[in-house]
């Protein structure tokens, strides 16, 4: 009896008395679940030492990895995980991902591509390599994929959002709202999905209604500075002087470096007839865009110069 204790106790650290590779794969998932990383490394590690053979665990700790910040680490865990087991399907849409994340989009459309020749219907690797294709630029292939990844899951929000931009960039602006509708539908708070939105409506001629959206995104986040200009240039196309003013002076304030928020305060000054306010920001614009200074000059140019005569009729 002696013997065999101290046989266990030899053993713990390998097997656990009879515990199983599983049983160490499944704790670890519970403890990553609940924060404590270095306990659920343990457990993987316990779990690979038992089992050389386990794509799911070598996942799970890339997965681990990942989230700590070692790619590295990360990235040989999952390119294990397919090297054991070439239709082990995870492995691949994780470390799709993560080059994704990384930049590496060209990468992950080959990966993802030879996941699809597995398996024609994975619809997060149809998902990936949209967003892939739509980063490399290739709209036709992106809308293409995600429109098979959004019949398959219709709750993919960022399927709606990318093919939404594609749509809009092919001028299907119909297609781009109704996408866009789709987000808002499951997400109200997304305020990218406003954003673009509202530039749809924009380019419709529609700008109080673009307004209303570019409103909707800044209240959602404030701090952007895109949102708020947007906002600015929506109200003076619509008429809305002071609210405009406003919003534009707030679209300068928090991106200073911004000629497009001076052009536009010299726009609706100049709408105003206050033409010093005009010439002063004209000309801030053109410091800060030297490329553009002759267009600003332009613009003021156009303000100062007389309204020509109105020649009368005479009487017969």
């Amino acid at each position: 009896m002696k013997t065999t204790l101290l046989l266990c106790s030899a053993l713990a650290v390998l097997a656990g008395c009879n515990r199983s590779p599983e049983f160490y794969f499944k704790r670890a998932n519970h403890l990553l679940a609940a924060g404590k990383e270095s306990a659920a490394l343990e457990d993987y590690n316990k779990a690979l030492l038992l089992k050389k053979n386990f794509p799911e665990a070598f996942t799970a700790r890339g997965m681990l990895f990942e989230r700590q910040g070692d790619r590295q680490k990360a990235g040989l865990d999952y390119r294990k995980a397919i090297e054991m087991d070439r239709a082990y399907l995870p492995a691949y849409n994780n470390l799709a991902a993560m080059l994704m994340d990384g930049g590496n989009y060209a990468e992950a459309v080959k990966l993802l591509t030879s996941a699809l020749e597995l398996k024609p219907d994975y619809a997060y690797a149809k998902l990936n390599r949209g967003l892939s294709l739509y980063k490399l630029g290739d709209c036709a292939a992106a809308t293409q994929d995600l429109s098979l990844a959004l019949e398959a899951n219709p709750k993919f929000e960022l399927g709606y959002y990318h093919r939404a931009l594609c749509a809009r960039k092919a001028g299907n602006l119909t297609a781009a709202l109704a996408d866009l509708d789709a987000v808002l539908a499951m997400n109200p708070a997304a305020a990218l999905a406003w954003f673009e939105r509202g530039k749809a409506l924009y380019s419709m001629s529609d700008h109080a209604g673009a307004a209303g959206d570019f409103r909707k995104a800044a209240q959602l986040n404030p701090a952007d500075p895109s949102f708020t200009f947007w906002l600015a240039h929506a109200l003076h196309k619509a008429g809305q002087p002071d609210d405009a003013l406003q919003n534009a002076l707030r679209a300068a304030q928090l991106k200073p470096d911004s000629h497009q928020a001076e052009g536009l305060l010299g726009d609706i000054y100049a709408a105003r007839k206050d033409l010093a306010a005009a010439e002063e920001h004209y000309t801030k614009a053109g410091v800060l865009a030297p490329q553009y200074a002759a267009a600003y000059r332009a613009r003021l140019a156009a303000l100062r110069r007389p309204a020509p005569a109105v020649k009368q009729r005479r009487a017969r």
